[in-house]
């Protein structure tokens, strides 16, 4: 008797075992696909990324204040929809007429997304530009048509602005090439198994939530390149290459906008470093940022660029006079309560 219980007990404990092993193997084959499909998504970020971005940095984006307010606001061109990103009290104290509101860090919300139109321009408006550039490249991202009013408020109506430009620093310019090593690695990130607009919505609430500043002070810089040699900042300049030579912020390697959204570009810079972003008004720069965000970098835009920086240099380019003009103040007509 007490032999068959033990045969019984036995058998019990085999067939125990027996039960478990396929749901042992079960749960182990589920662990390992998480991970390959995790693994395939942070292999696919950088390709959906770069994809989504080439044509916007080809060609970036721009509606000059002057455009929309004789087209869009007195001509009443249909074929726009302007938003403004201010913060909601910002944009009742005054803002570019017939704009729509929706603030910088809910660009990436559904109710903010399903605002915006595919069968017209969206013109986007903010303080100073800047982030009107990192919606733009987002919105383009997502297969919106969007456009940047250069200098935003600042150039329309600067009393309105809460970031007005000011005046040039008058820093130091170079035109001292710096090469910089290709062959880094891409940052990886981890991958969640999201693809195409949710992937891209994903990452872009991810850099705005993290609480990271996207932007970086003239005077910032200047500090950060006299501590240690600026050995804390990698400083890429995304000028065209004739104008980098003409004059640049000191100790910038070149990588033009129109080439920095292919893997080449990305493997020179590194991921252990501040990567300061440098352009000509701090606008293209600022999608720069986003994008490179976006990938695992921890970059930040040079706020009003190589202007902000020194506005005398011949590197502002052939676009030198317009981008100067900017600078001014159009002092047009604003909606909000301080109109009423």
């Amino acid at each position: 008797m007490r032999f068959s219980n033990c045969r019984s007990i036995t058998r019990m404990a085999v067939l125990l075992v027996c039960l478990a092993v396929p749901a042992w193997a079960g749960a182990s084959g589920a662990q390992s696909q998480d991970k390959s499909v995790q693994a395939g998504a942070s292999a696919r970020l950088p390709e959906e990324i770069l994809k989504r971005s080439t044509a916007f940095f080809a060609a970036p984006p721009f509606m000059t204040a002057e455009t929309v307010y004789e087209d869009v606001v007195k001509g009443g061109e249909q074929g726009y929809f302007i938003v403004s990103l201010q913060s909601r009290a910002d944009f009742a104290k005054g803002h570019v007429p017939g704009a729509v509101n929706i603030p910088f860090d809910e660009i990436t919300e559904g109710k903010s997304l399903a605002l915006l139109p595919r069968d017209k321009t969206i013109v986007l408006t903010c303080d100073d530009g800047h982030r009107s550039m990192v919606a733009s490249l987002y919105f383009n991202q997502l297969g919106y048509s969007a456009t940047t009013m250069p200098m935003g408020l600042s150039h329309w109506n600067r009393a309105q602005s809460a970031a007005p430009y000011t005046a040039s620093a008058g820093y130091p310019a170079s035109t001292e090439n710096k090469e910089a090593a290709p062959g880094r690695k891409i940052p990886v990130v981890p991958g969640t198994g999201a693809k195409g607009d949710e992937l891209i919505t994903q990452r872009t609430k991810a850099v705005l939530a993290s609480g990271k500043p996207l932007f970086m002070d003239r005077a910032e810089l200047y500090r950060e390149e006299a501590k240690d040699g600026g050995k804390g900042v990698f400083v890429v300049s995304i000028q065209r290459p004739e104008d980098y030579a003409m004059g640049h912020v000191p100790g910038a390697v070149n990588i033009p906008y129109s080439q920095i959204a292919t893997v080449e570009s990305l493997g020179k810079l590194p991921t252990d470093r501040k990567i300061v972003v440098v352009c000509y008004i701090g606008h293209i720069g600022a999608a720069v940022t986003l994008m490179l965000n976006q990938l695992g970098y921890d970059a930040y835009d040079l706020r009003f660029g190589t202007m902000g920086w020194n506005d005398t240099t011949e590197g502002l380019g052939k676009m030198k006079g317009f981008l100067l003009s900017l600078g001014q103040d159009n002092n047009y007509p604003v909606e909000g309560e301080k109109t009423k």
